[in-house]
């Protein structure tokens, strides 16, 4: 299925900067051309073809998530961008959102090389989007970062962009491998560790793996997954993993990281026995943090996921990566590393009063949120409640 839509507003300059939308619902219409941006032009890890094509495949039946990708082209027929959405229906009602049906941590397009919109641009771009849309009530995309490796993101220039209260951080790393900490961290932060290291080395071997061969993904995979199903289940946090289409997804992407995927699955183990583990995407120089699981109680003063992550930064420095992106949270260990944040942006666009009821209670939503984090005591006594209840559902 293909629709095409032309927008430009009735000024000159409008009319000159008129952009052309064409939408696809089956990725095998797009691919080439996919392939080809993601190549020559800018893309995220997350944007990567092989990787929405396993979403597409492995969770959109679950979530009931149906891809409309948006091709988008200038007055002369250059390709512009790639905007890979999904429309998803909801009980009662029906939402466009990204392409990520929760294993995507950024909404960004795959831009064409040498072709960056300005906001103006962008508007009129995204009015010949939206024509071509299908129907549904509420239009709502989060996680926008402002920049793709460098390049602005056009979406996070939409007038109805806010920003979210979430951030992503990350560090640049340059250098020698083996000295790359020392430049990164505090000398606190390093005595810390090196006092960490010689406790688990008391313990035993201390070995740091990253997995290259099948046998060696599923027996990593299979620690991950048992360490974080225990963790989560301790805190009373939903855990994406307990959906076996999801889990099932992840433990795919590993294998395919062994014939040119971009993941890489790490394994931290003393004597054998994995401490901890790391998931993470590999792409355009950039080493993006997904999953990151530890051995519970009995491990904890030796704090086993600071050691995978220091391992895993100097691996993506050896392996010449210039970026490691912790992605999405502002958590007390990754300020250990030196880390910068980013701001995230979310659209929400309304098309029915539906959309628009639909949009005012998730409003209502985090409002109540943001006012228990400013109130502590009722914060508190609302996530044992929630940590009491998810056991009790088990």
């Amino acid at each position: 299925m293909s629709v095409t839509a032309t927008s430009a507003l009735p000024t000159r300059a409008a009319m000159a900067g008129g952009y052309s939308a064409r939408l696809h619902t089956d990725l095998a219409t797009v691919s080439r051309l996919w392939i080809r941006l993601e190549s020559d032009g800018t893309a995220t890890a997350y944007q990567r073809l092989d990787w929405v094509t396993a979403i597409v495949e492995r969770l959109s039946a679950a979530s009931k998530a149906e891809p409309v990708i948006v091709e988008l082209a200038d007055a002369s027929g250059r390709p512009v961008m790639l905007v890979p959405l999904a429309r998803l229906r909801h009980r009662g009602y029906r939402v466009i959102t990204w392409l990520d049906l929760g294993v995507c941590d950024y909404a960004a397009p795959i831009l064409a090389p040498g072709i960056d919109l300005t906001a103006d641009d962008m508007v009129l771009a995204w009015t010949a989007i939206r024509k071509v849309l299908p129907r549904a009530d509420l239009i709502q995309i989060s996680r926008i970062p402002d920049d793709v490796h460098g390049r602005p993101n056009p979406i996070a220039t939409l007038p109805g962009c806010r920003r979210m209260d979430m951030q992503a951080s990350g560090v640049d790393i340059d250098g020698d491998a083996e000295t790359l900490l020392s430049r990164l961290c505090r000398p606190s932060t390093l005595k810390d560790m090196a006092k960490l290291r010689r406790r688990l080395e008391r313990i035993g071997e201390v070995t740091f793996v990253e997995a290259r061969h099948a046998g060696e993904i599923d027996c990593i995979f299979d620690a991950l997954v048992d360490q974080r199903r225990t963790r989560f289940a301790e805190i009373g946090r939903f855990n994406l993993l307990s959906r076996p289409d999801v889990e099932a997804f992840y433990r795919e992407a590993a294998h395919q990281g062994l014939i040119g995927g971009p993941v890489r699955l790490f394994g931290l183990a003393v004597n054998g026995e994995w401490i901890a583990a790391a998931f993470g995407l590999v792409h355009a120089g950039t080493f993006h943090g997904i999953l990151l699981t530890m051995a519970g109680e009995a491990w904890r003063n030796t704090s086993p996921g600071l050691h995978i992550v220091a391992e895993t930064l100097r691996w993506a420095r050896a392996e010449g990566l210039n970026y490691f992106d912790f992605t999405v949270g502002v958590m007390p260990y990754k300020s250990d590393f030196g880390v910068q944040t980013r701001d995230l942006s979310e659209l929400a666009e309304v098309a029915t009063l539906r959309g628009y009821l639909v949009k005012q209670s998730l409003h209502g939503a985090e409002a109540a949120k943001l006012w228990l984090r400013n109130h502590p005591e009722w914060y508190t006594r609302a996530q044992n409640a929630r940590r009491w209840l998810r056991r009790k559902i088990g």
